[in-house]
């Protein structure tokens, strides 16, 4: 069987979100294999279609639906179609007043939502119907592609506000003209009503009569009683056979007066049972269900018309309840899970591991500035004098060793090269050519720049020397935090350690340079003396050894000279560098730290997932039966076990691994902090992490947790129970017995309207039929067991129960509560909607303004009552009638041949135009209306109805003469009355030909 759901207005958009979770959650996939399953969700906001949106999530992974599931329908341009509705004959024929939606569109400020406006909202899905059908096609080809034709569609809507409410009736008209097959193509309407006692801001006005006016509509429609308009314009009215098959009714309040939220906690139970009836049933089967839905179970046409089988209350509504007997399988997965995810947190954080405790939320102890000051780690990191002096290459492309040496050993090499060359030249002029090839190597040669001009152009790329030397450190922290050698707060410390280095070397600069100025100083002072010495040798001592010694001394003293004069410049140049090395690295350290924030904030989140699982303090015999989800289990089980795995140092250093794998795995060989930040931000940091924990913890429960008694994952709901009943059979029986008798309808009924017998209401046919279903998973091991809990469950109640034998579910027993077969007016919070759309109406101020907001089309007064009229209602809405009647001449007082007493007879003819027997409606005509009662209404209206619609009385001062003789009658009345005008029955005359005033000239029907 193809399954199709269509979610509609924000209701229908939380339940396919639930249901899409619960699917995945079983099955780690979006669809169960062999249930083909299509998905289109139309709303007039888009607050649930955001691709990124975080509430679609579950186990790490979002199940949002694609584009090609949503319709989005609030971009129209309602204004210009109204001022153009000629061209809109799908809108014109239903629309309503024009003045009135100018103020209707006067007063929405944004984006055009359906704003509690059913008509609004109808008006929205009109204009984009078309786009609805192709979208409906396209997922029935999807679902379809695997041979099966025989599709399900499950419409799902809250009833009171604008968007699902108003477009309900077209969605399913517009599908029924799809798909007419009622039994290829069966639809099922899942219908919220309006919560009770809402929360604050949430009823605008029409929040409660919405309810009621979409409950009208969908009874009318299911009736027969009323074919819509085609938004699209095509074939005018839709006249549709079974528009839907089933109409499931449901509130937040179930028979037994437990209430659940509408926003959080309906959605799911509504998706846990369509999850039962679409994904659990599958194998098993349950035909039961689909002949209830199909109202094949009984007589499901409609209430009628007292005097005719014309229908007017639709029975083709159903309610459903469903509990659930679970060990929270994925609750208790999760609560693992989000263990191990926060002990990997830890260990990125701090990998700190501790015997008694796992991985602990305090940094490791160690030395960061004694690291730093390694001298291996300072090569390393390029933080050694001969990086920052700019002996060694830092950049890539610079020259390489021995091109590049040490300050001293530039000179030491140089100099004795210059001085094999001077030697070689007249011996007077050695000491100046010497000087001539050390200044040229310190303006030109010194690494081919000389050695100003080499640290200036170093110096123009201090940024880039900066950030390559924290690019070392980064990569080597980086690659640690990656294999997990080091936590990030270490990382951090580190960085932090290096910086205080730094400034500490800044701080140094100043008396550093000082020492070379001084040191190049006294090479100075020596070379002078050195210079004058030569100067003052005679000619003997030049032509002997002296000069020798000199130009010895002399480039020892050269050497120190520019030895100090070029470490001065390396200085100056370090004292500019530093500064652009501690910006570089404080934006690391600030890297490091934002990562860091994104752990702590990950660990509050998965602190605070951790109390909220298991917080409910349930126990195996202490759940509150009431609930629909009875959660069976021992939480202090659970945290016994999760206990145990926490303090497994291979399982949590394993899973820490794997964490660190799926984390980093995206950044491919080298690892940045900012990349870290920028990439993964911190939704896909939990969900990455959730991920990857209860898939851990799921293992290392296997793997661990070996004894039937220890385990939580993986239980049979049917071994726990057997664990707990099996020799006390009258506790197992009790325990069945209160669960049973618990297992209620998502709606109460009135037993007053149940047992109710009137004109139109079949005699002796069952209505209401209740069954309860339950479904239990199949336990071989324990057969004696599961066959006295099924004698049990039979047992449990009179009414009609099945047990179904379900393969899968293994932790979960579920109990559906289903009774079908039933007019509207059995539920009783419809009085209540009935109350306050009656109010809506009446003390609206515009009462005309009021009826359009609610319905889709017309006022309502076209669609027959939900409930059967009350003597009073009867009277009430029959006096017009006898009015009219009596001015049509069709309604005579005369004398009773018989008794000779006075008596008003309705004379009328049938379709033949034969007389049809006198009706007799009392002595006098201020008598009748107290005579009226569902036969007489009805055969009195249908003689008006049928003499108005004869052209004869169709023309505008005929009609003007049945006022008159009307107006006559009422101030006749009032003068029988005494003349008295607050008289109660000439007030009831007066407003009488007043209603009868509006349906001469065709203002009610």
């Amino acid at each position: 069987m193809n399954h199709v759901i269509v979610g509609l207005g924000g209701t229908g958009g939380k339940v396919i979100r639930a249901l899409r979770k619960l699917i995945f959650q079983e099955f780690r996939s979006e669809e169960p294999e062999g249930v083909p399953l299509g998905w289109l969700y139309v709303d007039s906001s888009d607050e649930l279609m955001a691709p990124d949106d975080a509430s679609w999530k579950t186990l790490g992974v979002s199940v949002q639906l694609p584009a090609a599931s949503q319709l989005l329908i609030t971009d129209a341009n309602l204004a210009a179609r109204l001022d153009d509705l000629d061209s809109y004959p799908g809108i014109k024929p239903w629309i309503g007043a024009r003045e009135q939606w100018r103020d209707i569109l006067n007063s929405i400020v944004g984006v055009t939502l359906g704003g509690q406006k059913r008509r609004l909202g109808r008006f929205l899905f009109a204009c984009k119907a078309d786009k609805y059908r192709e979208q409906l096609q396209t997922q029935v080809r999807r679902v379809q592609a695997g041979g099966s034709s025989e599709t399900t569609f499950h419409v799902l809507c809250g009833l009171a506000g604008g968007t699902g409410s108003g477009s309900l009736i077209d969605a399913l008209v517009q599908l029924r003209e799809l798909f007419p097959d009622a039994q290829r193509y069966r639809v099922l309407v899942y219908a919220l009503l309006p919560d009770p006692y809402p929360p604050p801001n949430w009823d605008t006005g029409n929040y409660h009569a919405n309810g009621y006016a979409a409950l009208l509509e969908l009874n009318a429609l299911s009736a027969g009683a009323w074919q819509p308009h085609d938004v699209l314009g095509r074939k005018g009215r839709l006249a549709l056979v079974d528009p839907f098959n089933g109409c499931y009714v449901f509130g937040n309040e179930n028979e037994h007066g437990v209430t659940v939220d509408v926003q959080q906690e309906l959605p799911g139970i509504v998706a846990e049972f369509l999850y039962q009836k679409i994904i659990r049933a599958r194998h098993g089967g349950w035909p039961t269900l689909a002949r209830m839905e199909n109202a094949e179970n009984g007589d499901g046409s409609p209430e009628t018309a007292p005097a005719s089988r014309r229908g007017e209350r639709a029975r083709r509504f159903l309610t459903f309840g469903i509990k659930r007997v679970a060990i929270p399988e994925e609750e208790i997965a999760e609560f693992l899970g989000y263990g191990f995810a926060r002990q990997a947190l830890l260990a990125l954080a701090h990998e700190h591991w501790q015997e008694a405790l796992g991985y602990v939320e305090e940094p490791r102890p160690f030395d960061a500035g004694a690291f730093v000051r390694q001298k291996d780690v300072q090569q390393r990191w390029a933080l050694d004098d001969d990086h920052l002096l700019m002996n060694v290459p830092i950049l890539a492309g610079d020259g390489q060793a021995p091109k590049w040496q040490t300050l001293t050993l530039e000179w030491e090499t140089a100099i004795p090269h210059f001085k094999s060359l001077v030697r070689e030249l007249d011996r007077t002029i050695w000491l100046d050519e010497l000087a001539k090839y050390c200044q040229k190597r310190w303006d030109e040669d010194f690494r081919d720049l000389g050695v100003t001009g080499f640290y200036e152009t170093k110096l123009k790329a201090r940024k880039d020397i900066a950030r390559e030397i924290a690019n070392r450190i980064e990569r080597e922290l980086a690659n640690d935090w990656r294999i997990g050698a080091r936590g990030l707060d270490a990382c951090a410390r580190l960085v932090a350690a290096v910086i205080e280095l730094l400034d500490e070397r800044h701080a140094q600069l100043g008396e550093r340079i000082a020492r070379a100025r001084a040191g190049e100083d006294e090479a100075q002072t020596r070379l002078n003396q050195n210079a004058r010495d030569w100067a003052g040798m005679g000619v003997f001592a030049k032509l002997t050894g002296t000069p020798a010694s000199l130009l010895d001394a002399h480039a020892v003293y050269l050497q120190e000279l520019y030895v100090n004069r070029t470490r001065g410049v390396a200085l100056r140049a370090q004292q500019q560098l530093l500064p652009e090395l501690i910006a570089a690295l404080a934006e690391l350290k600030t890297a490091i730290e934002r990562a860091a924030g994104s752990l702590r904030t990950a660990l509050e989140r998965f602190g605070q997932r951790l109390e909220q699982r298991l917080a409910d303090g349930a126990t195996a015999t202490g759940s509150d039966l009431r609930r629909h989800l009875i959660r069976y289990y021992d939480p202090a089980r659970v945290r016994e076990v999760a206990h145990r795995l926490g303090l497994d140092a291979e399982v949590q250093r394993g899973q820490a691994a794997g964490a660190r794998a799926a984390l980093f795995g995206r950044f491919g060989e080298t690892l940045r902090f900012a990349d870290f930040n920028s990439r993964m931000p911190l939704a896909t940091l939990l969900d990455t992490l959730e991920k990857t924990g209860e898939e851990a913890a799921r293992l290392a429960h296997a793997s661990l947790i070996r004894t039937p008694a220890e385990r939580v994952l993986g239980v049979s709901i049917i071994e726990r129970l057997a664990e707990r009943f099996a020799d006390d059979a009258a506790a197992r029986r009790a325990w069945v017995g209160e669960l049973v008798r618990q297992a209620g309808a998502f709606t109460a009924f009135e037993p007053l309207e149940m047992h109710r017998s009137a004109p139109g209401i079949p005699a002796g046919t069952p209505s209401a039929l209740a069954k309860l279903t339950v479904i239990v998973p199949k336990a071989p091991a324990h057969a004696d067991f599961v066959a006295a809990l099924k004698s049990d469950f039979r047992g449990a109640r009179s009414g009609d129960v099945e047990v179904i034998d379900a393969d899968g579910g293994d932790n979960e027993i579920v109990l559906v509560s289903i009774v079908n077969l039933f007019p509207l007016r059995y539920l009783k919070p419809v009085a209540q909607l009935r109350e306050r759309y009656e109010r809506r109406l009446n003390h609206s101020g515009d009462p005309a303004r009021a009826r359009l907001e609610l319905h889709t089309e017309g006022d309502g007064a076209q669609l027959p009552p939900l409930y059967v009229a009350s003597p009073e209602d009867i009277r009430r809405e029959g006096l017009p009638y006898v009015l009219l009647a009596r001015a049509l001449g069709v309604l005579r007082e005369a004398e009773n041949p018989a008794t000779g007493e006075p008596e008003v007879l309705l004379l009328g003819k049938d379709a033949d135009g034969f007389d049809n027997p006198p009706l007799a409606l009392g002595r006098t005509l201020t008598e009748s209306w107290a005579a009226l009662d569902l036969l007489k209404l009805d055969a009195l209206r249908a003689q008006v109805v049928q003499l108005l619609a004869d052209p004869g009385w169709r023309h505008r001062e005929r009609r003007e003469q049945l006022l008159e003789t009307v107006r006559a009658c009422v101030d006749a009345v009032r003068l029988e009355r005494g003349d008295d005008r607050q008289d109660a029955q000439y007030l009831r005359f007066l407003d009488a030909g007043k209603q009868a005033a509006r349906l001469l000239k065709g203002e009610e029907r």
